[in-house]
């Protein structure tokens, strides 16, 4: 039995909270029963660059990293320089902001389709937006949908999640990401009522390119809105984006997550003449001009254009996913690293998904043991601050940790080897 983690004072903090939030977090793909409860940290004190210090006085390298908006590193200097000077004149007012302008424009030059821009606070607001503008745009009501958008009914209606109204259900169809027939079918079903396709072109996976190529061609034929869910894709797999990686411009796209390295900012950008149609719409927030936020996207994105940022994600993360493989191959363990090397998914492939299961939450529990934070299934997300030292040392942990999953299997005894309580999967995602 391997030594057990110390996390007593997270254990203790989240019963308290379970008194006082609703399954004690904020965020699904936070709570703790998807990791390995009970031997991995819940709460953190502090972090900088790619390292976090839990409560209980535990260091770590980071790949989880807030689920993704970290791309820089924490306490970047250069964005806490910029958000203190903000502060220093202000969060938001009556009047508007010239980081509104400022931001913007960097935007807009930075990425293919942006030609004018709008800012919300997360994701799911920004989604929600694009789809209110392609059907305010277009007069329709139906959108095709490939993968998660976010919380708000327009997308959950897809999924049939409790507390959606029925009446919503049809007004929006989803389709396998990679299955252009499925999609072109949808829109010959639905011929002249489809104001939208949405997809995320790298979710876990980076959709082959004639797939993409694709999305563009059946937009055009059927007169519809291609839109890019950018907000994981953003500022990692290119400066412009997925779809400047993959040379195809959509109408419409949004951005969240590392337009502003953990700063709460999306972007909800595309053409003009379909971003000019939606001033008259009803889309409007008291914080979308907050300045503390625009301030950090102004410097993230002054980086991202100097600085070879997306290059180092892609260099470490190719390191990490042919040493993580071959660990795995060396052990006899079926282990695979799949999409984009800047932000991997994982997967454990037995054939028994169970074992599979619970082997995922002895790897997390070991990796954490080392100084390492993994996420179930990925993505493994990498920063600009993730230097050779971590990544050696994430190497040398999983080096340790494989031999004792293919030990543990051929034992039959995985479970006896679990500091942990339940697990259970803390987030769903739905197409249908």
């Amino acid at each position: 039995m391997s030594e057990l983690l110390n996390v007593s004072k997270s254990i203790d903090l989240y019963t308290r909270a379970c008194e006082l939030i609703p399954a004690g977090s904020q965020t699904n793909s936070k709570r703790p029963s998807g990791y390995a409860p009970g031997a991995y940290p819940v709460y953190f004190a502090s972090a900088k660059g790619c390292r976090i210090t839990d409560i209980d006085g535990n260091s770590y390298i980071d790949y989880v990293l807030g689920l993704g908006p970290i791309t820089l590193g924490y306490c970047y200097e250069p964005m806490d320089a910029a958000i203190r000077e903000q502060l220093g004149k202000g969060i938001i007012a009556g009047l508007l902001s010239p980081l509104e302008v400022e931001v913007a424009e960097k935007v807009c030059e930075m990425v293919p389709c942006a030609e004018m821009a709008r800012y919300m606070k997360g994701g799911a607001e920004g989604t929600t937006a694009a789809a209110r503008i392609a059907r305010g745009f277009t007069g329709r009501e139906i959108i095709l949908n490939s993968g998660y958008r976010g919380w708000a009914d327009t997308w959950a209606a897809q999924a049939g999640n409790p507390g959606v109204p029925k009446a919503f259900e049809g007004t929006i169809f989803g389709f396998p990401r990679d299955d252009l027939d499925a999609l072109e079918g949808l829109l010959k079903q639905h011929a002249g009522n489809v104001a939208m396709i949405s997809v995320d072109v790298a979710g876990g996976t980076a959709a082959p390119r004639e797939v993409v190529e694709g999305y563009r061609r059946l937009a055009d034929e059927h007169d519809t809105i291609l839109m890019f869910d950018e907000i994981v894709s953003g500022f990692r797999m290119a400066r412009g984006g997925g779809q400047e990686w993959y040379g195809v411009t959509p109408d419409l796209a949004v951005f969240a997550k590392g337009v502003a390295n953990g700063m709460p900012l999306a972007v909800v950008c595309g053409r003009r003449d379909i971003m000019e149609a939606g001033a008259d719409f009803i889309i409007s927030i008291t914080y979308g001009g907050e300045a503390l936020s625009l301030a950090a996207a102004s410097a993230c994105l002054d980086i991202y254009k100097a600085e070879p940022v997306q290059e180092q994600m892609w260099k470490q993360g190719e390191k990490l996913g042919k040493a993580f493989a071959a660990s795995a191959a060396n052990s006899g363990v079926p282990f695979k690293c799949h999409g984009p090397s800047c932000m991997h998914s994982m997967s454990f492939d037995y054939e028994d998904r169970e074992l599979s299961a619970r082997v995922w939450t002895l790897f997390l529990q070991e990796a954490a043991r080392r100084g390492v934070l993994l996420r179930r299934g990925g993505l493994m997300f990498i920063t600009y601050s993730h230097d050779d030292e971590a990544v050696e040392e994430t190497i040398a942990a999983v080096d340790a940790v494989m031999p004792i999953i293919a030990e543990a299997v051929d034992a039959g005894d995985v479970d006896a080897r679990l500091h942990t309580g339940e697990v259970q999967q803390s987030f769903r995602t739905f197409v249908r």
